[in-house]
């Protein structure tokens, strides 16, 4: 497996704040092609950690996912070139700081790196992964909430969501739910929703 590492800062522009990343660490297969965790640790006054899970990654650009820990990619300086801090993840660590976790596990459902969940959706059972699933497990072992995200999708996923849902030992979370029920998906799709938890409230809600 392939580690790269990430440091620098994002706007929560709502709540008018500098967030401060210390230290995020990305872990890949050795290819590059499929993101198992993602770990960010925030600098601020909280203790606990917060473990989201959403459906797959959505890197669009492989020429920086490569960094050392000596010399991680500096997120401040790049702009729109950073990697995984995209849209989505971004707002993750808004709604987390704002909830003053200290610490966020990201997860997904996939671990393939595709940016049309559609590809996915066609054929779920072949994009299962062995090493994504006990990533899963250990992080879901834990007492530590669990931010489920992975928002709406077809009837044959629900197996799958079922089962890690079931295994999950903290406490089930969401920011926002979909008009079905389901946990809405942090995606830069539903800002509007991330905004709205931004300035209103600094709890997630228990599913």
């Amino acid at each position: 497996m392939k580690t790269s590492y990430y440091i620098g800062t994002i706007k929560d522009e709502i709540n008018d704040k500098t967030i401060k990343i210390k230290e995020a660490v990305a872990i890949y297969d050795n290819n590059y092609q499929k993101r198992y965790k993602l770990t960010v640790d925030l600098e601020n006054s909280g203790k606990d950690t917060l473990i989201a899970i959403m459906f797959n990654p959505s890197e669009k650009s492989i020429k920086e996912r490569y960094s050392s820990k000596n010399s991680p990619v500096d997120l401040t300086c790049k702009g729109k070139k950073k990697t995984f801090i995209d849209g989505t993840i971004t707002n993750v660590i808004k709604i987390a700081n704002k909830c003053n976790y200290s610490k966020i596990v990201i997860l997904n459902l996939f671990s393939a790196i595709n940016s049309s969940p559609d590809d996915i959706l066609k054929n779920p059972q072949k994009y299962i992964d062995k090493q994504n699933d006990t990533e899963i497990n250990e992080n879901f072992q834990t007492n530590n909430d669990i931010l489920i995200a992975w928002g709406s999708h077809k009837k044959k996923l629900e197996e799958i969501k079922n089962k890690w849902k079931e295994l999950a030992n903290g406490e089930l979370k969401c920011f926002c739910r979909n008009r079905d029920k389901s946990p809405t998906h942090p995606s830069p799709h539903n800002n509007s929703e991330v905004a709205d938890f931004l300035k209103y409230e600094n709890k997630l809600k228990s599913i």
